[in-house]
């Protein structure tokens, strides 16, 4: 598939996506094509679709979107928040593969978008988070501990930060699972004070997981 085909693939609405993440797994040159619109097409209709692609290549196989970290990383400081959730994603699933712990030079990058200047993009850091947790242990404990001060972190207004603590709660929901017992008394007291949130997507998020362990 040569360039001109890869984007006439991407932006035309019939094309199954599906092929295309089996296209860019198994075709180097489409891979490099695909990584190249992502990152320097200024189209939302070919950047977003290639965001789609990438990502659901990159949960199977990010090792072959390693070689790109770099490139990737630095949309963490893009202007365009649609940019930064790209990076925010792409950097997560490869940390399942982070070999060289490239993590650990962007973490205090990567964290920064918990107070993102668009809620929607510390909705996607949050969500992404999850991930993180799993594959990078060593950072779980700085991590929850970031979380668990979000009044203190976070600078939107009351009624999106209660709301994005029912994000916060699914992370540490992760956490909880591979926490030692000092850790897992901090997440569950967090979680349990959120029953009284006014946000109700947030109480009602918290008294689920509750109802799943009573003995807290």
């Amino acid at each position: 598939m040569n360039k001109k085909d890869v984007i006439d693939h991407i932006i035309d609405e019939r094309t199954n996506r599906d092929t295309m993440v089996k296209q860019i797994i198994e075709h180097e040159s489409c891979r490099e094509e695909v990584i190249y619109q992502l990152l320097n097409n200024k189209e939302i209709q070919v950047y977003y679709t290639c965001y789609e692609i990438v990502t659901k290549a990159s949960e199977e196989r990010p090792d072959l979107f390693y070689p790109y970290w770099d490139e990737l990383a630095s949309l963490l400081n893009h202007s365009n928040s649609y940019h930064r959730n790209i990076g925010l994603t792409m950097i997560a699933n490869m940390t399942k593969i982070d070999e060289k712990d490239l993590f650990a030079t962007i973490y205090d990058r990567y964290m920064e978008h918990f107070n993102d200047p668009k809620f929607m993009t510390a909705q996607c850091f949050l969500q992404n988070l999850k991930k993180i947790i799993r594959f990078k242990k060593q950072d779980r404990e700085r991590i929850v501990k970031a979380l668990i001060n979000i009044d203190q972190a976070c600078d939107y207004p009351e009624k999106q930060k209660e709301l994005l603590k029912s994000d916060v709660i699914e992370v540490l929901k992760e956490a909880y699972e591979v926490s030692e017992d000092e850790e897992k008394q901090t997440i569950a007291s967090f979680i349990a004070a959120q029953v009284n949130s006014s946000s109700p997507k947030t109480a009602k998020t918290a008294k689920d997981y509750l109802k799943k362990r009573k003995r807290w």
